[in-house]
């Protein structure tokens, strides 16, 4: 009971202080978030997937966007409360303090489950707790708070994302099935990881981890049944940029842009503004334009890949760093800029060091079981 409580009072300080931050500040959309917007009032007003309705839909800049799925969430959340900011506020905090939730559910599942049964991490107590601190850096990670009070897409991703995980090893804790319920949770898995890749293309490649499992398990049906409702989520938006742009688009066209903007030479490791990506965009359209700047990016890994290296070291030390990026923190200035680096670089501390000190952990552990004990099976899980 107590505990239930604590988490309670924990999930509703999550959502409080995330909308005030939102109401504080009150972030008006730019660059991005500007384009999403835009986007979700046109398909909200019947003009269909697109930025602007003074260009040809075929030469619109939305497919260069990433998404679809934020802007179709933007325009749900527009048509049911109107062109409203707060409306997105309180339902993006919402989504935030439920990414929180998750976190703990999915740490209990995992810390809990058999396959950690007889490790010293293991155990039930363990597992809330580990599950409260991982819900407690989500919670007030100083970036996602920053991030859900602006109209982008990382708080609808991130939610999907986590909630795809924790379905996942919910499934696997269920036992070996075979009922219609049983295969609806693992369609329901692979549902969500589309939606979470309709909404951030990344969020696919945990079909790979997943997928990886699976096979090891050889489940073939239940890949099977993902790869079909995987699918079958993507069709409709594969179909509609097929009609329009003669052309493969399962998602959007971002990734040219995205990948030349960060490895061209001169580039500092930062997705900086390019010129090659407007003037390709404009010359040869959205798809031609996006396959020359691919081209071009692998052209030049592979004609200069030291450079390639370099600039990839600096990247990597940029994300790994304490000191971090501003580039988001328009909104700030003196004092409470300063406030959100200090805030931010303090979090990065604590989740890197003891987030690689866990990761040792862990695997210290899981071997010295794994060879001081006999095997169980492994398909127990299933």
């Amino acid at each position: 009971m107590v505990s239930k409580i604590f988490l309670s009072t924990f999930l509703i300080s999550v959502f409080l202080v995330s909308i005030a931050y939102s109401f504080y500040f009150q972030i008006q959309p730019m660059v991005d978030a500007k384009a999403y917007d835009a986007i979700a009032q046109n398909i909200v007003a019947g003009n269909g997937y697109r930025e602007s309705v003074d260009v040809p839909l075929a030469d619109d800049n939305a497919i260069m966007r990433v998404g679809p799925g934020y802007e179709f969430f933007l325009a749900f959340v527009f048509f049911l409360f109107g062109h409203s900011y707060v409306a997105v506020w309180i339902i993006q905090a919402l989504l935030h303090s439920l990414t929180a939730l998750l976190t703990f559910l999915t740490a209990r599942e995992i810390f809990s489950n058999s396959f950690l049964e007889n490790m010293e991490v293991g155990g039930n107590s363990r597992a809330w707790l580990i599950g409260v601190v991982a819900a407690f850096l989500v919670g007030f990670s100083p970036d996602l708070i920053t991030m859900q009070g602006m109209l982008m897409t990382e708080t609808l991703g991130i939610f999907l994302t986590m909630l795809s995980i924790y379905l996942f090893f919910n499934v696997l804790n269920t036992g070996r099935g075979g009922g219609f319920l049983w295969w609806c949770q693992w369609a329901l898995v692979a549902f969500v990881l589309a939606l979470a890749t309709l909404v951030r293309t990344p969020s696919v490649l945990l079909a790979l981890p997943m997928g990886g499992y699976l096979l090891w398990q050889r489940q073939w049906k239940i890949i099977a049944t993902m790869s079909v409702v995987g699918i079958l989520v993507f069709v409709p938006w594969t179909v509609r940029n097929y009609r329009i742009y003669h052309a493969f688009v399962p998602t959007n066209l971002a990734y040219g842009i995205d990948l030349a903007a960060g490895n061209h030479p001169g580039a500092t490791g930062e997705l900086e503004p390019y010129a090659k990506n407007d003037e390709y965009i404009e010359k040869l359209g959205p798809v031609e334009g996006n396959k020359r700047l691919v081209q071009e990016t692998f052209n030049f890994i592979s004609t200069q890949p030291l450079e390639f290296l370099k600039i990839t070291a600096r990247r990597v030390s940029i994300y790994f760093s304490f000191a971090r990026p501003t580039g988001f923190w328009f909104h700030l200035s003196g004092f409470s800029k300063i406030t959100a680096l200090v805030a931010s670089s303090i979090y990065a501390f604590i989740l890197f060091i003891f987030g690689f000190w866990g990761i040792a952990v862990f695997l210290k552990e899981y071997f010295k079981r794994n060879t001081t004990t006999p095997q169980r099976d492994n398909n127990r899980a299933l």
